[in-house]
């Protein structure tokens, strides 16, 4: 993971809070390096630390957690997130859902359209872990699954109808014809995605 850009202004609004997290200042800086400090109090939740990442999939997240709060002693930390990829992020920051206080989508159930990841066993059953709406968080977090070494292996796979709001990459042939060959709710993704 790295940081965001420090000079773009800071903005949470189309993030959601994800869920709320036990965690101490010194558990998420050894993931995310050292936060910032913000002095003042618009949300009334006084001074806090802010940790702004994204992470190699681009999946971004914001931590906020009280400044009072200290180095080695849990508290309770807000994880902020224009997705609600709860296990996802849990996986990047190297936290397990027993650290998880709250989360959204108890309340909000996900979609159930969009890419599953699916355990399959050594006896060949399948059971479906989560939906994420975004192909490449799917996969990333089906890697690090796979990457913790369990006897299960993790597949990829499309569920219900795919939305196709958001940006397309076109692709035109010889003859004129275009046809959308991937979409994306971020217009930043386009090029990324044109050039792979």
């Amino acid at each position: 993971m790295k940081p965001l850009a420090s000079r773009r202004p800071i903005s949470l609004s189309p993030q959601k809070r994800a869920c709320t997290l036990s965690v101490s200042r010194a558990v998420l800086e050894r993931r995310l390096g050292k936060p910032t400090r913000h002095e003042e109090d618009g949300d009334g939740l006084g001074p806090r630390y802010r940790w702004e990442s994204t992470c190699d999939c681009g999946l971004e997240l914001f931590v906020d957690l009280p400044v009072h709060a200290g180095a080695n002693e849990p508290s309770e930390a807000s994880l902020w997130m224009e997705h609600l990829e709860v296990e996802h992020a849990l996986a990047h920051l190297g936290l397990t859902p027993s650290d998880v206080v709250w989360r959204a989508d108890v309340q909000h159930p996900l979609s159930l359209e969009g890419w599953t990841i699916v355990r399959v066993d050594a006896r060949g059953d399948r059971q479906d872990q989560c939906v994420l709406p975004l192909r490449e968080h799917a996969e990333c977090l089906g890697r690090m699954l796979e990457a913790r070494g369990s006897k299960h292996s993790y597949t990829v796979e499309s569920r219900g109808m795919p939305s196709r709001q958001g940006w397309s990459v076109i692709r035109q042939d010889a003859h004129g014809n275009q046809y959308a060959v991937a979409v994306h709710p971020r217009r930043t993704r386009g090029p990324r995605l044109v050039a792979s």
